[in-house]
């Protein structure tokens, strides 16, 4: 369902500007005083000297995945990764991007055939550090997929890789060469993302960003500022930035195309889950 708010035409004319000039001061400032929790969040960030990322604050990320719509979205995926690991029998898994297990813990409290071995592998050291405690045998590496690709030797090999939500985060080229260096170690590739609309034109695209981010914000309470200026903020600016974006998100229709490049064979597509920002599908191919 859309979010339907006055400040929405105000955001997405500022985001615009943002995007195109690198500035948006007064239509930032008239959709903050129209009650925007994102141009409140985006003028603050502004301000600042240093450019944050979107994990850089892991206790806002914390917050964003446990309320709002994401307790019913992580409990599908949980759900669903848990049905694939009995059909698949698998016996050694590796998440990557699992940030503090929202997905991945659920998951393996689910399912009636646990992996015997779980590896990780998160590039923020605090939501890894939340994690460590909870995982059940295995090894934890704080690093990003490309760097963990080049220390793995020949041998290494998983019956099932997985990642939710977190190969949109690395760019395109390199997410397509890591993608082609994973393959030689694992059986079977399982990732969840969401099929984002594809638009017509840039104000299409302006004011889809500005009403699904103001939509989630608002749905976070007292804890609304923290989330928008500290995991919300920094990944919309990720995504505004011509030079230097932090997320490249694409219909599931590219990521299936994206793993065939890559030298996988898809073998099934799932919906998952109705999400507010965009629904939520499972892939799976084979290597």
């Amino acid at each position: 369902m859309a979010y339907h708010a006055p400040m929405i035409p105000s955001l997405a004319r500022a985001l615009r500007l943002l995007g195109e000039h690198g500035d948006a001061g007064p239509f930032l400032a008239r959709a903050r005083d129209e009650g925007s929790l994102m141009a409140a969040a985006l003028a603050h960030a502004a301000m600042g000297d240093e450019e944050r990322g979107a994990y850089d604050v892991p206790r806002a990320f914390e917050i964003f995945i446990r309320a709002g719509g994401n307790r019913a979205l992580y409990g599908e995926v949980s759900a669903a990764l848990a049905r694939l690991y009995e059909q698949l029998g698998v016996r050694c898994l590796l998440d990557i991007g699992v940030g503090d297990g929202m997905a991945l813990l659920p998951a393996l409290g689910q399912t009636r055939r646990a992996p015997v071995t779980v590896d990780v592998v998160e590039p923020s050291g605090g939501l890894l550090d939340a994690l460590r405690p909870r995982l059940p045998a295995g090894k934890a590496w704080q690093l990003t997929l490309q760097a963990f690709l080049t220390q793995l030797g020949p041998e290494r090999r998983w019956d099932l890789v997985q990642s939710t939500f977190a190969l949109q985060s690395i760019p395109p080229g390199d997410r397509l060469n890591a993608l082609k260096r994973l393959r030689r170690h694992v059986t079977r590739l399982a990732i969840v993302e969401f099929d984002v609309p594809v638009f017509a034109n840039a104000e299409q695209r302006f004011a889809s960003l500005a009403e699904r981010y103001e939509r989630a914000a608002h749905e976070y309470g007292d804890d609304a500022p923290l989330v928008a200026g500290g995991f919300l903020a920094p990944m919309l600016l990720g995504q505004l930035r011509a030079t230097t974006p932090s997320n490249w998100e694409q219909p599931i229709t590219a990521w299936q195309e994206e793993l065939v490049r890559a030298g996988y064979r898809v073998a099934s597509t799932t919906h998952v889950h109705d999400y507010s920002w965009a629904p939520a599908w499972l892939i799976v191919a084979k290597a």
